[in-house]
C-alpha cells in the first residue's frame, strides 16, 4: 500500500475510542519502520464548507463527486490524523476488517498532502512522514 490508496475499515477504533465503519486515506508511504499516516472521509458536509478543493484552516479537502474514485461529495478531515503499523494493517486485513478500495489520483493525493503541509495543527513529526 502507498500514499492514496483508500481503505474501508469495517471496525476501525477513532481517537476517542469509539469503533465504526470507515473509509481512510493513506497519505504518506513509509519509509523502513514509519507507520502509515492516515485520515479519514465523510460523505457529511462540515464546517459548511461546500466549495472543491483546499481548505486548510478548517482541516478539510473537499473532492466533488465522480471527479476521482468517490461517487458522493467528500470531505477528507485531517484535524485528526492516525498512526497505523504495518502489522496492524496486516492483521486487520486477514481477520477481514481491512479492504483496499482503490487508490486516488496522483494530482489528488498531492493536492490533499500540500493541504495537509498548510494546516498549523499537523505536528513537525507528521509533517516529515509527509515527505
Amino acid at each position: 500500500m502507498h500514499k492514496g490508496t483508500i481503505l474501508y475499515h469495517q471496525a476501525f477504533q477513532f481517537q476517542n475510542g469509539e469503533i465504526g465503519k470507515k473509509l481512510l486515506i493513506i497519505l504518506n508511504t513509509p519509509q523502513k519502520d514509519e507507520p502509515y499516516l492516515c485520515c479519514k472521509t465523510t460523505s457529511k458536509q462540515k464546517y459548511n464548507i461546500d466549495k472543491e478543493g483546499c481548505h486548510y484552516n478548517k482541516n478539510i479537502y473537499v473532492i466533488y463527486p465522480n471527479t476521482d474514485w468517490f461517487k458522493e461529495k467528500t470531505w477528507v478531515q485531517f484535524h485528526e490524523l492516525y498512526e497505523i503499523e504495518s502489522g496492524k494493517f496486516l492483521k486487520d486485513h486477514f481477520d477481514g476488517k481491512l479492504e483496499v478500495k482503490g487508490t486516488l489520483k496522483v494530482n489528488t493525493i498531492s493536492a490533499i498532502i500540500n493541504c495537509v503541509k498548510r494546516s498549523e495543527d499537523v505536528s513537525n513529526y507528521h509533517l516529515t512522514l509527509l515527505r
